[in-house]
């Protein structure tokens, strides 16, 4: 009897299309039944990557059946978050061209987006994660929402939201506790491959060379600075980074070490290592989609 292989990747792409809920979207873990429209959002454009059209569509289709009357997006809690939305807005841009009511969707979500800033973009988009949150998610990763809203502005002809993704950005980059390399490499992440998106790279380089720096043998580096563990969507998105601006080696690595630590499912755990304290105990879908990300790219630099 024929074994058939699955590539580490493929096996990756069975689990996450395991979490897609019955009722529509993408349940936030291997734990809880609730989806998460902003994974939903982010994950359509790595699916289509992938050519599994089927679930892109159908995450879409769910996308525009949830949208609120503002144009925001919630977090599973119910609360809207200019983030979330921002990741949405990743998805429906691609599927403009495939899902009719897409690109009014879009149209929605970026004005919901350019109607939450301060100022026109000179306050960014305010102070959104300090109710308890603060000194764990940086404000700096609205910059993971500027280059979908910019892409929106351009194919909706809106050169004032451009305008004000810029004042954001330069907000943004101003900031203290932006661009920390002690902050939890998943949030950190977000913020370089912003700059990268942005036409930036040079900004994030010198940041990517201190974790490279960082860096064990094995591939892996510290969550976050005083840790030891390693925050495993955190290093996919450093393997993206890196693999963008053609640092092949520690992102190979970095592949590496992943690889060596996927769970039997197919899927990762948020965080693993002694003390672990980044959803060490569930299976969660965003490392699954920057890990698909980081695969496809290394396709690329291999190649």
């Amino acid at each position: 009897m024929q074994t058939t292989f699955e590539s580490p990747n493929e096996r990756v792409l069975r689990w996450i299309r395991g979490q897609e809920l019955p009722t529509g979207g993408i349940r936030v873990h291997s734990e809880d039944e609730r989806a998460y429209p902003e994974v939903a959002g982010y994950l359509v454009p790595t699916l289509l990557q992938y050519r599994d059209m089927g679930l892109a569509l159908r995450l879409i289709k769910w996308l525009l059946s949830i949208q609120r009357a503002d144009g925001s997006y919630t977090s599973p809690d119910g609360i809207p978050y200019v983030f979330d939305t921002g990741q949405v807005l990743r998805g429906l841009l691609a599927a403009t061209e495939r899902v009719s009511g897409a690109m009014q969707a879009c149209e929605l979500a970026a004005g919901y987006l350019y109607s939450q800033m301060v100022k026109e973009g000179r306050g960014g988009f305010g102070e959104r994660y300090a109710n308890g949150k603060q000194g764990l998610i940086q404000e700096g990763i609205h910059l993971y929402v500027l280059a979908p809203l910019k892409r929106a502005a351009k194919i909706l002809r809106k050169p004032e939201y451009e305008i004000a993704a810029e004042e954001c950005l330069q907000y943004y980059l101003r900031q203290r506790d932006s661009l920390q390399v002690s902050n939890l490499t998943h949030f950190l992440g977000y913020e370089l491959e912003a700059l990268i998106e942005l036409d930036l790279s040079d900004l994030a380089k010198p940041i990517l060379e201190k974790l490279r720096e960082r860096q064990r043998p094995d591939g892996s580096l510290p969550g976050k600075e005083g840790v030891s563990w390693v925050c495993v969507p955190g290093l996919a998105q450093l393997a993206v980074c890196w693999y963008k601006i053609e640092e092949q080696d520690p992102a190979d690595r970095a592949m590496e070490w992943l690889e060596a630590h996927q769970q039997a499912t197919g899927g990762f755990l948020g965080s693993l290592g002694k003390g672990a304290g980044y959803f060490p105990n569930t299976e969660i879908p965003w490392a699954a989609k920057f890990y698909l990300d980081a695969y496809h790219l290394k396709g690329f630099a291999t190649t």
